[in-house]
Order: structure tokens, then sequence, then C-alpha cells
């Protein structure tokens, strides 16, 4: 009767031990993932530096060029929507207030003039006798709309749809900051709770087979996500296909952390392995 007693207790343990791991599993993916995203995506000094390399340099410079092109054909300056008008220097700038616009410290926006008219000051200032004759003569056309300029821009670049995304993003941060607190004090209280039920070692064990499994999970989800824009054509998703575009290298920071992880965890998790 004492043998099915202590037999029921260990069944009891370890069904309680792998529902700590599923737990700790699933805190420790998601405060990296939180963590992740705080530091990249909503980042706006992250994304600057994001936005200038080699690939993604590319996908600005083709992004603002097909609003410029919009913008020549609302003002009757250009009919060729695939001229390739602005250079990496003239379109930076831009690229820079659209991610300070929706990413710096702000709330609720409310307004996307202001937006546009750094924008018109980008291209008025960056537009000069080197430039294109076709851009040229769009700068030009654009001076002479005066107080009808900024709503050009407006229209051409999309802006209403950055307002949102920049309302979407500090609501983000907002909850995201909220969550990793709260996360962070799951974790503690979870890890509390099973040193006053079990010995270091199984401790150390579970919670690094926990960060394992946390870690594996990263790669695949943000692994996966990184081949979006490789696998389907993102492009046509008006600023969210953009947006994809760029994530893809930004995902590729979550899989290396996720195998960090991995690697960092497995070291102390197979010395605290039991012996067979």
């Amino acid at each position: 009767m004492a043998d099915g007693t202590r037999s029921a207790a260990r069944r009891v343990n370890s069904e309680q031990n792998s529902q700590y791991k599923r737990i700790l599993t699933f805190i420790i993916f998601l405060l990296t993932a939180l963590v992740m995203l705080t530091g990249t995506f909503l980042n706006p000094f992250f994304m600057k530096r994001q936005i200038r390399t080699d690939n993604n340099q590319a996908t600005v410079v083709r992004k603002v060029n097909v609003n410029f092109n919009i913008l020549a054909g609302l003002i009757g300056a250009s009919e060729d929507e695939d001229a390739n008008l602005l250079t990496v220097k003239q379109t930076q700038p831009i690229a820079d207030h659209v991610v300070d616009y929706s990413l710096g410290i702000h709330w609720l926006r409310s307004d996307s003039l202001g937006l546009a008219k750094q924008i018109l000051h980008d291209i008025d200032l960056n537009i000069d006798k080197d430039s294109s004759s076709v851009a040229q003569r769009i700068d030009d056309k654009l001076n002479k709309q005066h107080n009808n300029a900024p709503y050009f821009i407006v229209e051409a670049f999309n802006l209403n749809t950055i307002m949102l995304g920049a309302n979407i993003a500090v609501v983000l941060l907002v909850v995201n900051l909220v969550l990793i607190v709260c996360t962070g004090i799951s974790l503690y209280s979870l890890i509390t709770d099973m040193m006053t039920r079990m010995a270091t070692r199984m401790l150390v064990h579970d919670v690094t087979a926990a960060g394992m499994w946390a870690g594996f999970w990263l790669i695949l989800i943000f692994g996966l996500l990184a081949l979006i824009p490789v696998a389907f054509n993102v492009e046509a998703i008006a600023v969210f296909g953009f947006l994809l575009e760029i994530s893809s290298s930004v995902f590729l920071y979550n899989v290396i952390v996720g195998a960090l992880l991995y690697v960092i965890c497995a070291v102390p998790w197979k010395i605290t392995a039991e012996d067979n």
C-alpha cells in the first residue's frame, strides 16, 4: 500500500513538472518575443539603421519612388509611373521622417500634415540642378501648388495609412511594456514557486528545458515569418507590403536570438540531466 502511495505521488510530481515546463516555455517565449518586438520594430533608432542595410535600402528607394511618381501624376508633371527619379540620398531623409513620425515618442496622431510638410521640405531641399530634369520639373510644379502642396503629399505618400500605423505602434508599445512587466513578474513568481517544490538540480533542468523549447519556437515561427516576402509577392499590399519586405531581415534577429537561447540553455540542461 505504501509503495502504491509513493508511486502515485511520483506520477503527480511528473505531471506537475510537465505543466511547469509548458508554462515556463510559453512565458519565456512571450517575454523574449515582446522584448525583441519593442527593441526592433517599435524602436525608431533600430529601424532607421535597418532601412540603411543594402537589401532594405533598395526597397526604400523603390517604395519612395513609387510614391513620388504618384505625386508627379497628381500634379500633372509626369506620366511615367515606373521612373526611378530619386536616388538613395534623396529618399533616405523621407524614410527617416516617416520612421520618426511612426515610432518616435508621441501619443495618438490625428494629423499627418506636419509629416507632409517635412517630406515637402525634403523634396525641395534634395532635388537640385544635379537631379534629373523630370525630378526638377516635379519639384517646380509642386512649389507652384503653394498651400495645396502638402495635401498632394498626403495623398501621394498615403500618409493617412501611415498615421494609422503610427497610432497602432504607440498602442502596441504601451501594451508591450505592460505585458513585459507582467510576464517578468509571472516568470519570477513561477520560478520562486518551483524553488519551494524541487531541488536546485531539477529546477535548473526544467527551466533550461523550457528555455530550449522557447528557443525552438522562436526559430520556427520567426523563421517562417521571414520567408513570407520571399515566398509571396507582398509589394502590392499598400504600405504594409513594404513593411513586410523590411520585416523579413528583422525577423532573422529573432531567429538568431532563438538559436542563442537554445544553445545557452542546452549546456546546463545536459549537465543537470539525470544519469541513465
